[in-house]
């Protein structure tokens, strides 16, 4: 494929950890002895760097880089850790802690090198360049291929103390909606980590994709404690990366061919490529597995699966969200996989009725560009058009409906703001540029969608509900978002349930006899819940 030209690279993955109880590194949080030149003497060299910083560099560009120098407008950067200290460190990797959802990620001698570059002092760490700490060219690639934040990205100020969502309890729980009044909210599992997406087999059965690399399965209104076998092995870059989605064959039932869309470790594990794995699930494992589509691009993140009614598999790559414009500008550029739509044939060759075919500079496989990370993706079966859920920076967050070769504008047009505050653009209409059916500001943080057509709540068909991880940038404001449309499919109205849960929500699923099942994403307390009529 066609590149443009080389640009600065960037910094590396997200902050992993493991349980660990390693104790601290005293030669490494020692205060280094004052360094006095004396006369006719030159100055002495700076102390040397021990192996174990030295190493914690190395564990620090692998695991935590990408989030904590500006890949996630949430997590403390660099300077910031420099300040918290071993105690606060090790907590946050232990059991409970911040950082426990990527538990066995590291061992304790990588979390102990780990601290002691956190805490080294001063003198010690300015010994590691910029180019030690975060830039890296790729020969391969024109775009930094470690998101990195750009100034218009850097936030300022401090940064508020995390604040964790409270774990939810046993239930049942009551509800009410405008539309349907007595219903009641059960807890269906409990125990998974971090999961990315829910996926209903027709016996009822469903299928749970955790973001470290496994493929849950709750049968029977029971978690089974063991993942299914013969998944492929992931990577993960950043928050918005691992496994990801998960879809059934439109013929699954004579098949049994399900799809799990991934990011796969390529040069020798130290970047991912978005991929699309196939393969027939025979009771607890996954047989005759393989790839069927593999990126050639890296550093691209979230992606969502779906067949449409014409048998073809749709499936979205988000564009990374913060950075140079050689990174937020892939969106863009036909040559590049970030921030599309794609149509593939159920074995991923490209169909020939492709809306790119033969156009040059352009991949054949897609369908859409301009996007920015596309969390959700739904078919809508009255108008048999898919909508997409779309996160924006600060605000300008979208639900649009996909149309082929269209341009949705991401960064050229957006309604919100970089997280420094300025606008992402000035002009809100562009030719060329499709404007979003639905505009949020302040952001929603939206995650999966669901249009209801079932009969256990016969006033809420044709809504669409949309997972909402938080509102505004403020954590404990998740909620499920039920959207109301007139004829033209046009909002009329809007409503937050499961407010007071203060929950993150990551998927909505329709269950084959009619119910609704939400999964909510609070790391190691994630939940799956069913909402049901109360008295039926």
């Amino acid at each position: 494929m066609f590149r443009f030209s080389l640009l600065a690279a960037a910094s590396t993955l997200a902050f992993m950890s493991c349980t660990s109880s390693v104790p601290q590194i005293e030669e490494a949080t020692a205060a280094p002895q004052p360094m006095v030149a004396e006369p006719n003497r030159p100055a002495p060299r700076p102390t040397a760097v021990s192996a174990d910083i030295s190493a914690g560099v190395q564990v620090y560009n692998q695991y935590c880089s990408a989030c904590h120098n500006g890949g996630d407008e949430t997590a403390p950067e660099l300077d910031a850790l420099f300040a918290f200290g071993a105690d606060r460190i090790h907590a946050a990797l232990g059991d409970g802690g911040l950082m426990a959802l990527q538990g066995g990620m590291i061992d304790e001698a990588q979390e102990a090198q780990l601290v002691a570059f956190l805490t080294a002092p001063p003198a010690m760490r300015a010994q590691f360049g910029e180019g030690d700490m975060a830039d890296r060219f790729h020969p391969d690639f024109s775009y930094p291929v470690r998101r990195i934040r750009d100034e218009r990205d850097s936030v300022g100020g401090l940064r508020p103390p995390a604040w964790d969502a409270p774990p939810v309890g046993d239930g049942p729980f009551e509800l009410e909606s405008w539309e349907e009044r007595n219903l009641q909210i059960e807890v269906v599992a409990k125990g998974l980590a971090a999961p990315r997406a829910l996926e209903f087999l027709p016996n009822g059965d469903l299928l749970v994709t955790e973001r470290a690399g496994q493929l849950r399965i709750i049968r029977d209104g029971k978690l089974d404690p063991t993942p299914i076998s013969g998944t492929p092995a992931s990577i993960i870059t950043g928050t918005a990366t691992g496994f990801m989605d998960i879809a059934l064959h439109p013929d699954f039932a004579t098949n049994q061919l399900i799809y799990i869309s991934y990011h796969k470790p390529v040069y020798d594990g130290a970047l991912g490529s978005n991929a699309i794995f196939r393969g027939r699930l025979e009771g607890d494992r996954i047989v005759d597995g393989k790839d069927i589509f593999l990126s050639d691009d890296v550093d691209a993140l979230y992606s969502r699966l779906h067949f449409g009614p014409d048998g073809k598999l749709y499936a979205t790559i988000g564009c990374p969200g913060v950075g140079t414009d050689a990174s937020i500008g892939r969106a863009q550029h036909p040559d590049d996989f970030a921030g599309k739509t794609l149509r593939l044939n159920d074995d991923g060759t490209v169909p020939a009725d492709n809306p790119f075919i033969g156009k040059e500079g352009y991949n054949p496989e897609i369908y859409t560009l301009g996007h920015r990370v596309n969390l959700g993706l739904e078919l809508n079966p009255w108008t048999e058009e898919f909508w997409v859920s779309e996160h924006g920076p600060q605000g300008g967050d979208e639900v649009n409906i996909l149309r082929a070769t269209q341009n949705y504008g991401w960064p050229v047009l957006n309604d919100g703001r970089y997280y420094a505050g300025g606008r992402v653009s000035e002009v809100l209409f562009e030719e060329g540029i499709t404007r979003p059916h639905i505009s949020y500001v302040p952001s929603i943080a939206p995650g999966g969608m669901l249009f209801y057509t079932g009969d256990k709540f016969p006033a809420w068909q044709k809504n669409l509900f949309i997972g909402s991880m938080r509102v505004g940038s403020t954590p404990r404001t998740g909620h499920l978002q039920r959207l109301v449309f007139n004829d033209e499919w046009e909002v009329v109205r809007r409503e937050q349930l499961l407010v007071d849960f203060h929950q993150r929500i990551r998927d909505v699923e329709q269950s084959p006899d009619g119910y609704i099942y939400v999964m909510t994403d609070e790391a190691e307390n994630s939940v799956v819940l069913k909402i049901s009529p109360k008295d039926e």
